[in-house]
C-alpha cells in the first residue's frame, strides 16, 4: 500500500515537473529577447542622440554659412550700388561736358528765338533733318518761349510710313530760351531715322514758316504708332521750329 501510494506520488511530481519545464524554458528565452531588445533600443536611442547632436551642429553651421552668404551678398549689392552711381555720375559728367563744350552732333533747327508761337499741345515731325548717320542720341535741346514738360520720339521709315521706335521720358523744363537737356538712357538711331517732338500743356517752342519741313498734329505719338505723313498738318505750312537733338554719330 505504502509502496503504491510513493509510487502515486513520485508520478504526480514527475508528470508536474514535465508540464513546468517547457514554460521555464519560454520564460527564460523572452527573458532573452527581451535583453536584447533593450540592448537594440539603448543602441538606438545612443545613435539618435548623437544624430541629433550632429544635426544640431549641421543646423548651426549652415545658420552662419546664410548669416556669411547675406553678409556678402549685402556687400556685393551695395558695392554694384555704388559703382552704378559713380558710373552714372561719370557719363552725366561726360555728357554735360560735351553737350556745354559743342562738342556733340546736333540734328535740328538753329536754336534761336523765332517769330511765331503756337501754344496748344502740339506733336510735331521733322521732315527737313534727317539723321545723315548711325549712332547714339544723348539729348535734346530747344529754345523755349514758356516752360513745361515735353517728350522726344524717334520714328523710323517703314515702306511709306512712320513707326515710333522710342519715345522717352517726359522731360522738364523750367526756364526759357536756350535749354539742352539729356536723355536718362541713351538711345541708338540709324542712318534715315526721323525725331518727333511732342510739345505738352503750358510749354511753347517758337518756329518760322517758309523755311522747313515739319509736320504736326494736336495727338500724341506714343511707342509703336503708325504714321502717315500726308495724315499730318502743315505741308504748305513749312515751319522750322527751334528743336534739335544731340548725340554721337558714326
Amino acid at each position: 500500500m505504502k509502496l503504491a501510494n510513493g509510487l502515486i506520488l513520485f508520478g504526480i511530481v514527475a508528470l508536474s515537473a514535465c508540464q513546468t519545464s517547457p514554460d521555464v524554458k519560454k520564460m527564460e528565452k523572452l527573458k532573452a529577447d527581451l535583453g536584447v531588445a533593450n540592448n537594440n533600443i539603448a543602441q538606438l536611442q545612443k545613435q539618435e542622440a548623437e544624430l541629433r547632436q550632429d544635426l544640431a551642429e549641421k543646423t548651426r553651421v549652415n545658420g552662419v554659412l546664410g548669416v556669411e552668404k547675406t553678409s556678402r551678398v549685402q556687400e556685393s549689392s551695395e558695392l554694384r550700388g555704388q559703382v552704378r552711381v559713380f558710373v552714372q555720375k561719370q557719363i552725366d559728367a561726360y555728357k554735360d561736358f560735351l553737350v556745354r563744350g559743342g562738342l556733340l552732333d546736333y540734328i535740328g533747327g538753329e536754336l534761336v528765338l523765332r517769330a511765331k508761337i503756337d501754344e496748344k499741345p502740339l506733336c510735331i515731325v521733322d521732315l527737313a533733318n534727317v539723321i545723315p548717320k548711325t549712332g547714339t542720341l544723348t539729348g535734346a535741346g530747344a529754345y523755349f518761349v514758356k516752360p513745361g514738360k515735353f517728350s522726344v520720339k524717334v520714328l523710323r521709315k517703314v515702306d511709306k510710313s512712320l513707326v515710333v521706335i522710342w519715345d522717352s521720358k517726359p522731360l522738364l523744363v523750367t526756364q526759357t530760351g536756350i535749354i539742352r537737356i539729356n536723355f536718362p538712357v541713351s538711345v541708338g538711331v540709324e542712318q534715315g531715322d526721323l525725331i518727333g517732338y511732342y510739345l505738352g500743356e503750358g510749354v511753347a517752342v517758337s518756329f518760322d514758316e517758309g523755311t522747313g519741313i515739319s509736320r504736326f498734329q494736336s495727338e500724341d505719338l506714343k511707342l509703336g504708332d503708325v504714321i502717315s505723313t500726308s495724315s499730318m498738318q502743315g505741308e504748305r505750312n513749312h515751319r522750322a521750329y527751334s528743336l534739335g537733338v544731340y548725340g554721337l554719330l558714326n
